[in-house]
């Protein structure tokens, strides 16, 4: 998360709430969206909540073939992905058919960096089942809450227990914030699952303050803790906005992996927000991801008890050092893009056109910004719609350290798919931001469906 002064006057301190339940979301007249749904079987009705049907339509996969026909999930897991006549054929008889018309089928969208869940109190959600449902209507099958204390693991923990996380969540363990540390309390576990739709997944460290303001960490500690977590096989996830924490990161990633890597635990620094050239080839050289917000990381910068962090000292021509994407794609690099939710939201207001992996896809391709026009310095860093695309799905996974299982449709990967009313890889940014999400599929069953006659075929 990025903490401003004014957002923590505004903030109030999260406090434990009640523990509630949640099952899939089904939304409300309101909110459902058309959908161009329509159903059929080559045999007897057979519900979906099990997770065993056939998508039939344009389906982007982001594998091999780039577009299909057909998708066939069984038992939660996509079973096979082609043409419709040859996965009809794998499927069987009396596996229930779901044409979608003109609607599209993508992998499950990833949010790689967030605070749905645990920072709900900031966004005025009460109980962690609304937190999901914001989750879930924008179409993210995965969420990584990136700030978990032992408080927050046992709220997990328990949803878990109970079945009532619809959404995936990857847990990233606090070891600080700003100057208030928390040790090594990692240590008691190993990462992995906990539960279907929980993983805890890695470690968090906060290492500059907000925009940059500070600095949280030594250099000997953090290099110190970076390779404890290293050696017990722990992705570390490094909130570094500003160029000083950028080279503080490094000399730790370099410590533990060396100068070429490998970076077999995926290790990421969040943010990046101001990066020199020499630190890009450095993380580039050990192949770190990066996550960052296409949709929400430029206003921070443009706000103006920000900007004179960023541009204090540096020349006009190093403004190329800001909100780099672009270049880390051009890299090779994994560049995710996430929402931080909530703390990109403007005041902390939730509005409907916000917090979507549309708005990030089409951000990444228009560069544009929600509150003053987008400087030369951004518009430099637009991506394709390809690599937009990418940064919700095939790297966001790769950030989470489960490119195996998620961000694209192949047989032997999640049953995790976002419908949405069009096509991202031929739209316009703005064709995009209209687009409504038909269905958010996790495993096989619903956690939203915008067409409430499919609602309880799929689980929901």
């Amino acid at each position: 998360m990025i903490v401003s002064p004014a957002r923590l006057v505004l903030a109030a301190v999260v406090v434990a709430i009640a523990l509630g339940s949640c099952g899939s979301v089904v939304p409300g007249s309101s909110s459902a969206q058309p959908g161009a749904w329509a159903t059929s079987s080559a045999g007897p009705s057979v519900g979906l909540a099990g997770g065993r049907f056939v998508i039939v339509g344009q389906i982007v996969t982001m594998d091999d073939p780039p577009v299909a026909e057909a998708l066939f999930i069984d038992d939660g897991l996509v079973a096979a992905v082609g043409s419709r006549t040859e996965v009809l054929a794998i499927a069987g008889d009396g596996v229930p058919v779901i044409d979608i018309g003109d609607n599209v089928a993508y992998p499950g969208f990833i949010d790689a960096h967030a605070h749905w869940i645990g920072d709900r109190d900031y966004y005025h959600m009460g109980t962690p089942a609304q937190a999901i449902e914001a989750a879930a209507t924008r179409g993210w099958t995965s969420i990584s809450e990136q700030w978990v204390n032992p408080k927050r693991l046992d709220e997990l923990t328990g949803l878990a227990a109970r079945d009532a996380l619809p959404l995936r969540v990857d847990a990233y363990l606090a070891l600080n914030f700003h100057d208030e540390f928390l040790g090594d309390w990692y240590t008691t576990r190993t990462p992995g699952p906990v539960g279907d739709h929980l993983r805890v997944q890695g470690l968090k460290i906060h290492l500059d303050h907000g925009l940059g303001g500070e600095m949280n960490w030594d250099r000997r500690q953090l290099i110190e803790t970076i390779g404890r977590a290293d050696d017990a096989g722990w992705q570390v996830s490094v909130h570094a906005a500003r160029t000083e924490a950028q080279g503080l990161l490094l000399d730790a990633l370099e410590a533990a992996l060396g100068q070429a890597g490998p970076n077999p635990l995926h290790h990421r620094v969040e943010h990046a927000l101001q990066v020199t050239d020499e630190q890009l080839a450095r993380y580039d050289a050990m192949d770190i991801a990066v996550v960052t917000h296409l949709d929400g990381a430029a206003d921070w910068l443009l706000e103006d008890e920000f900007r004179p962090q960023f541009e204090q000292d540096l020349p006009e021509a190093r403004l190329a050092w800001l909100a780099r994407w672009r270049d880390f794609v051009d890299a090779g690099l994994h560049v995710a893009s996430a929402t931080d939710a909530p703390w990109t939201f403007p005041g902390f207001d939730l509005m409907p056109q916000m917090g979507r992996p549309l708005d990030h896809i089409a951000a990444g391709i228009d560069g544009r910004t929600r509150t003053a026009q987008a400087p030369p310095w951004l518009l430099d860093q637009k991506l394709t719609a390809e690599q937009a695309l990418r940064s919700v799905t095939l790297d966001a996974a790769w950030a989470i350290r489960d490119e195996a299982r998620r961000g694209h449709l192949a047989p032997g990967t999640l049953g995790d798919v976002t419908i949405l009313s069009g096509d991202v890889t031929t739209a316009t940014p703005d064709g995009m931001r209209a687009m409504k999400v038909v269905a958010t599929i996790v495993g096989g069953v619903a956690a939203y469906c915008a067409e409430p006659a499919l609602c309880s075929r799929l689980g929901a």
